[in-house]
């Protein structure tokens, strides 16, 4: 019986973590990250807004491309429910992992910014 409830507990942990996005979902993401002020010691300096776009690929690999750099990655959802999937998002290089939310109705990705950067919402294009 013990042996029974350790499989069933070992499945489902395994399923829950392959949890995939539709493919629906994935592909093209466009925005722009607005101006933002950054203080450095006693200084401050105005960071011009940028264009990203961010590409969502199967089996959890992702690209960033914020003005002409590009970073790549990968995703894992970390939450689904009925209107949105939640994601975790590690840029090879960047130790903090940046948070996604991926709303499903409107087809769009908020990027939560990692301060001083604001918060960016993108378009599936």
């Amino acid at each position: 019986m013990r042996f029974c409830l350790l499989f069933l507990v070992v499945t489902c942990s395994f399923s829950g973590i392959s949890q995939e996005i539709k493919k629906k979902y994935l592909g093209v993401y466009s925005g722009e990250i607005p101006s933002y002020a950054l203080e450095l010691g006693e200084e401050v300096f105005q960071v011009q807004s940028a264009v990203i776009e961010i590409r969502l690929n199967p089996e959890g690999l992702l690209t960033e491309k914020v003005a002409a750099k590009e970073m790549k990655g990968t995703y894992r959802l970390t939450k689904e429910d009925k209107n949105s999937i939640y994601l975790e998002v590690r840029l090879d290089g960047q130790f903090i992992p940046e948070n996604y939310v991926l709303y499903k109705k409107d087809k769009r990705l908020e990027r939560k910014g990692i301060y001083p950067q604001p918060d960016v919402f993108l378009k599936k294009i």
